[in-house]
Parts: C-alpha cells; sequence; structure tokens
C-alpha cells in the first residue's frame, strides 16, 4: 500500500496540476455555497490541491484545514491563499486516514480530488467519523457519462491494471455509489454540473493539459514513443464533445456535486 501511495504523490507532483486547476475553480467556490459554510465553523477540505475549495471557504470566515498527500501541491496552495489574504492550516496527510480527533468538523468536502484515494469505504468513513453529527459532507466528482469519463476509459487501456484495493475513481461520480459508501446518512442531495474548459484551440488546450495533468505526464514517462496514440484517441474525445465550431474549444465536462447530510 505504502508503494501505491508513493506512486500517487509523485504522479500528482508531477506536471502543474495547481495551474490546471485554475481551470476548474468554480467547482470549489459552489461546493462551498452548497455546502453552507459560515464564519466560524471548522472545516475540511479533503485532497485540497492548491486549494480551490480551502480558499473561498476562508474568505467566508471559515476555520479551514486543507489535507493533501502531495507536498507540492500543499506549498503551491499556501502561495495561493498569501496572494488572496486568507489564513489556512495545510496539512500534509492521507484522506483514507484523516490525522485529526472524532467530530472534529461542522463541514467537509472534496473537489475532485478523495476520488482518488484507491479505497473508496475507508475515504467515506474517515470523512464521516471526523464530521460532527448534523454536518454535512460536499463532494464534487466527475462523472462516468461525461467527457473526463471517456478520457479515463481511454487512458486506463494504456495503464497496467490496478491493485485488487484500488476502486475506480469515476464510480464517485454515480448516485448510487455514494449513498452506499455513505450508508449512515440521512438525507442526500445531488445535482449533475458542468465545468467547461474555454480554449482557443482543441490542439492548444492539449499542449497545456498534457503538459500539466501529472497523470498524463507520468503516462508519457511510461509509454514513450505509444503516448502519441493516447494523445490521438483523447483528442478525438474532445473533438466530439466540443461545442464550439469555429476552431476554439468549449469543452463540457460534467461532475456530480454530492450533498451529503449526517
Amino acid at each position: 500500500m505504502e508503494e501505491f501511495k508513493e506512486r500517487q504523490r509523485a504522479m500528482w507532483a508531477a506536471g502543474d496540476y495547481a495551474t490546471l486547476s485554475e481551470h476548474v475553480r468554480d467547482i470549489g467556490e459552489h461546493v462551498v455555497e452548497v455546502a453552507g459554510v459560515d464564519a466560524g465553523m471548522h472545516v475540511l477540505d479533503v485532497a485540497c490541491g492548491a486549494g480551490n475549495a480551502a480558499i473561498p471557504a476562508a474568505r467566508a470566515g471559515a476555520h479551514v484545514t486543507g489535507l493533501d498527500l502531495v507536498p507540492e501541491l500543499l506549498e503551491a496552495g499556501r502561495r495561493k491563499a498569501a496572494e488572496a489574504g486568507v489564513e489556512i492550516e495545510w496539512v500534509e496527510g492521507d484522506a483514507e486516514s484523516l490525522p485529526f480527533d472524532d467530530e472534529s468538523f461542522d463541514r467537509v468536502f472534496s473537489t475532485i480530488g478523495h476520488m482518488f484515494a484507491p479505497r473508496h469505504r475507508q475515504t467515506a468513513d474517515e470523512m464521516t467519523r471526523v464530521s460532527r453529527p448534523g454536518s454535512t459532507i460536499a463532494i464534487c466528482c466527475w462523472t462516468p457519462e461525461g467527457s473526463v469519463g471517456d478520457v479515463f476509459r481511454a487512458a486506463g487501456s494504456y495503464a497496467p491494471p490496478a491493485p485488487d484495493f484500488a476502486l475506480p475513481p469515476i464510480l464517485w461520480g454515480t448516485e448510487e455509489h455514494v449513498r452506499e459508501m455513505f450508508s449512515t446518512a440521512t438525507d442526500f442531495d445531488f445535482e449533475r454540473r458542468q465545468a467547461t474548459i474555454r480554449w482557443g484551440s482543441l490542439e492548444g488546450f492539449a499542449d497545456f493539459f498534457m503538459d500539466s495533468f501529472g497523470p498524463l505526464v507520468t503516462a508519457r514517462a511510461m509509454l514513450g514513443e505509444r503516448f502519441a496514440e493516447l494523445r490521438a484517441e483523447i483528442l478525438a474525445i474532445w473533438a466530439r464533445w466540443n461545442e464550439a465550431d469555429d476552431g476554439r474549444l468549449v469543452l463540457p465536462q460534467e461532475y456530480l456535486l454530492s450533498v451529503i447530510r449526517l
């Protein structure tokens, strides 16, 4: 397991996810709004990356802790928080083993982060454990039916088999799986939303994405010349989903917002 975690840490440290995540920062702002984050609350952003949700939560006046497995992303979060003029506690740690006491937080959320932890039940149980009774957990995850789901399937066909304990991240984008993982919750709300990428051209975004997204940076190093095949498949997927017809890229990326009340 530790070897798997080290590979994950190295994969997400590759490229420049902190910059890439700027293009989906609206997800974090929305999840803070729907979670009902208010001034004075103690909130936790699990697998926080560079702070897409943690920073708007701090702007709302909450006491915010951001946790991530990857030191490089936490450092990027510190820089962004300083630029935003907010204070956040940044903690290096694992979503499957949260280093916090039981019932520590009024709100727990994750935006396109916790879904990559391999043991889903353990991750959900940890998020529940650190949440206070009557609190809310809010998560945003890519859906299997959207453009990101298509890219995951294409990339997965080039990757080595996952270990038996690792469930597919994309399962978190289904209502059934969320209900199953948080089976002790009292209520759920679900909403399908889109984070739209807008770029001058498909090829231009592909260059940026392939250099920034850690899993693909890692795949390029692993695949060598075969990476060109994967790149071509991903471009074909984006071309099918592209809503622009004037040479630009307008790429809808569907995600599932799940609000879990305990």
